[in-house]
């Protein structure tokens, strides 16, 4: 498996499942913005495993025994199976339903408000952020022990989560992925794609009318700006750019949340090739269950495909942050990662 070293920043002791809890590598964003292949890219680096979109496993992924990146269905697969023995003796029900329980209460949307102004969120709401954050730390420590791993890749999007799990004391570092909205809503309107991470029976991926998507584009980024005003560490990543030049991104992402990686650990992405092995990421983009060279593409169909309607009523809800966004990339890397 992957290996400890030459993870900056990084300590043998992270992947001890009785110390710390290891770096938690969390991308952040919208649905449909490329997240899977990102964290699958990050997920070769020496010293880094990637679990896909974690926040699945309690409300889904466990309960409907869903299939892992491996192939097999969640129960079947022998990674997650030593995870859950390590983190909790096993996959009780009652750890599961505990957990599910906890984040609807400290992990939904509407509790963003409370975890930005936790000093004043009250007693009850704080011991519950705890004792998320309690379960999420056994979970990724027992992960980051069966993968011989210091960083834990997770593409759960939430930026609700990422604050969620920091305000617990774990150390989160954010990769904040941002797609044009206008993709994004043609992408999320799309009907009857499938999802084969279902085993019992067929599936589909949630889909979105143009205005609804726009304004859950919004509501993503919107909260992900918030995240560095709280103190987590930031950095911004363009799909566009990671797609036209994976290395340079993931390289700059690296470096920006204090993980630079020296080039040899990025020898799998060369070009617009990214070089993939199986891994055991959950739920996510139907490209989970892709492995070998990959050539990234820019998915545009959008500029071709949707209407002149559809994008008017996108773009125009889109527009404050996507001239936001414009001008931090003219402004150069620091001030995109200050801003």
């Amino acid at each position: 498996m992957t290996s400890l070293a030459g993870v900056a920043g990084a300590h043998p002791e992270a992947a001890d499942p009785a110390g710390h809890a290891p770096i938690i590598v969390y991308i952040a964003g919208s649905g449909r913005s490329g997240s899977t292949l990102l964290e699958r890219a990050l997920g070769e680096i020496p010293g880094f495993v990637n679990v896909g979109e974690l926040i699945d496993l309690y409300r889904r992924t466990a309960a409907e025994d869903e299939r892992c990146g491996c192939g097999r269905a969640f129960a079947q697969c022998p990674f997650w199976a030593h995870v859950g023995t390590r983190a909790f003796g096993g996959w009780q029900e009652q750890e599961l339903t505990a957990a599910r329980a906890l984040q609807g209460r400290v992990a939904r949307q509407r509790r963003m408000p409370r975890l930005v102004a936790m000093p004043l969120a009250g007693t009850r709401f704080r011991a519950d952020v705890a004792a998320y954050g309690a379960s999420y730390a056994s979970l990724y420590r027992a992960i980051a022990a069966e993968a011989a791993a210091a960083c834990v890749v997770d593409a759960s999007k939430w930026p609700v989560q990422a604050l969620a799990l920091a305000r617990a004391g774990l150390d989160v570092r954010v990769i904040h992925l941002i797609r044009d909205v206008r993709g994004v809503a043609y992408s999320l309107g799309k009907r009857d794609v499938s999802r084969p991470h279902a085993v019992h029976g067929p599936d589909v991926m949630s889909h979105f009318g143009p205005a609804a998507a726009a304004a859950r584009w919004v509501a993503i980024q919107s909260e992900a700006g918030l995240l560095r005003r709280c103190g987590l560490p930031v950095t911004r990543m363009r799909y566009e750019q990671f797609v036209a030049d994976p290395r340079r991104a993931v390289a700059q992402a690296l470096a920006g949340i204090g993980l630079g990686q020296p080039p040899a650990h990025l020898g799998h992405l060369a070009g617009r090739r990214v070089m993939l092995g199986t891994s055991h990421g959950l739920s996510g983009n139907p490209s989970r269950f892709r492995d070998g060279e990959i050539t990234l593409r820019a998915d545009e169909t959008w500029r071709d495909r949707m209407s002149r309607r559809d994008r008017l009523v996108v773009t125009a809800i889109g527009l404050p942050l996507m001239l936001r966004y414009a001008a931090a990339g003219r402004g150069g890397t620091k001030k995109a990662a200050d801003d």
